[in-house]
């Protein structure tokens, strides 16, 4: 194991050093490296070196991608058997700074964040400190009809709301004490725990639980109980620590362009609000250190607690209607603890998506063989959106994998 960790700090370093002298990096690395050093680590067949092959065709549609103009920086990895068999970064933290995106460098994951609270919290559980299926005190999600849902409900986005309650008040300004008094009065769509209905106001009243539980403000908990423990050494949490940061990526929104270029914006949003449901920023190396955790690689995270947040809690009908192009590929789709699952024609994927205007933060893992695909990139556009399932094609043989090609028909 020390001649694993060895290695990646050594990849690490030397792709860190030479994103910083270039504008665009990729390594594409043969898991039989890590196959001689950690035999036992591994669970599952090595898959011989020509089985990575698709990462050739992929990279080209990665370039492809990071090429168009309205995009700023790009940051992707990909990883097999639970260890990173390509990374790639391009483009700069803003459009003429000068300054590349690196492995460092930290953008906003928007909801990718609520995967983070709904591990945070099963941890909590694991270890004694609060039960996720107690009700959430009234005094922090006062629901119509004087119902209540389970910590449990709330992660799982079951709390019979209608979808996006208060969302647009939230983003119009309104404090979130008064949106915490609104929800008496919001409508419903069935009790709690019986459909699936997406929230993002409803997380913040884990704020105040999770704080609890751990005897930290919300923010320090996260750091201390997850970040430091699974290795997410440069992730912060809230535009204040993001802004101050060595290295930051700065939103470039669609509509915001001088002489045809993209140019930075203001990274402040309405969803800072919602920490734990938007509030986490993360560099590509966090991502991969979330990535590796969560597939049990890293073995930071007890198998109770990934089995407790991957475990879907219902079907979501909705989402799998929203899917449009990719319902050849996906047969269901359900929500575990922060966390989407997804049956890809046979496959079960874990995944969530994350955006807030100008940055778009992407993760999906198949913990049956140690796959990951991880994005991040701070340029609103359609394309970087498809690269996985261009992934997905290119390394199941599911298809063409010519998703990115369509968008130009």
């Amino acid at each position: 194991m020390r001649a694993l960790g060895l290695i990646f700090v050594l990849l690490t370093a030397w792709t860190g050093s030479a994103a910083a002298s270039s504008p665009a990096f990729i390594v594409q690395v043969s898991p039989a490296i890590f196959y001689a050093l950690e035999p036992v680590f591994m669970p599952h067949t090595p898959r011989p070196p020509n089985e990575l092959d698709y990462l050739t065709p992929f990279r080209e549609r990665v370039e492809d991608v990071a090429g168009r103009d309205y995009m700023a920086g790009l940051a992707i990895a990909v990883l097999e058997h639970g260890e990173p068999v390509f990374v790639y970064t391009s483009g700069e933290e803003a459009v003429g700074s000068g300054r590349p995106i690196t492995d460092r460098t930290l953008f906003r994951a928007a909801s990718v964040s609520k995967g983070m609270t709904g591990t945070l919290m099963a941890l909590l559980e694991y270890e004694g400190r609060l039960n996720l299926v107690d009700d959430v005190p009234r005094e922090l999600l006062p629901l119509p009809n004087g119902r209540a849902a389970t910590v449990e409900q709330v992660l799982a986005q079951r709390t019979g709301l209608t979808p996006h309650a208060l969302d647009r008040q939230m983003e119009a300004g309104v404090a979130l004490y008064d949106l915490r008094n609104r929800f008496r009065a919001q409508r419903t769509v069935c009790r709690p725990g019986q459909c699936y209905s997406y929230q993002n106001v409803t997380y913040t009243s884990l704020e105040t639980l999770g704080a609890q539980a751990a005897g930290l403000p919300f923010e320090m908990a996260m750091r201390a109980w997850l970040f430091e423990r699974i290795g997410m050494e440069d992730a912060t949490i809230g535009v204040d620590d993001l802004i101050t940061a060595e290295s930051w990526a700065r939103p470039h929104r669609r509509r915001e362009r001088v002489g045809g270029l993209p140019v930075a914006g203001d990274p402040q949003s309405a969803y800072d609000t919602t920490v734990s449901a938007a509030g986490v920023n993360v560099s590509l190396r966090d991502m991969i250190a979330y990535a590796r955790a969560h597939l049990g690689a890293s073995q930071r995270i007890p198998p109770e607690v990934l089995a407790r947040v991957q475990t879907s809690q219902g079907d979501t009908p909705e989402q799998t209607r929203r899917l449009y192009r990719l319902a050849d590929r996906i047969d269901s789709t359900g929500y575990g603890l922060g966390w989407r699952t997804y049956d890809w024609n046979g496959r079960q994927l874990l995944t969530h998506s994350g955006y807030l205007s100008g940055y778009g933060a992407q993760i999906y893992l198949e913990p049956a063989t140690g796959f990951a695909y991880v994005g991040l990139w701070n340029a609103d556009g359609d394309a970087p959106w498809w690269l996985f399932p261009t992934l997905m094609d290119l390394r199941t043989g599911d298809g063409p994998g010519d998703w990115i090609d369509q968008l130009d028909e």
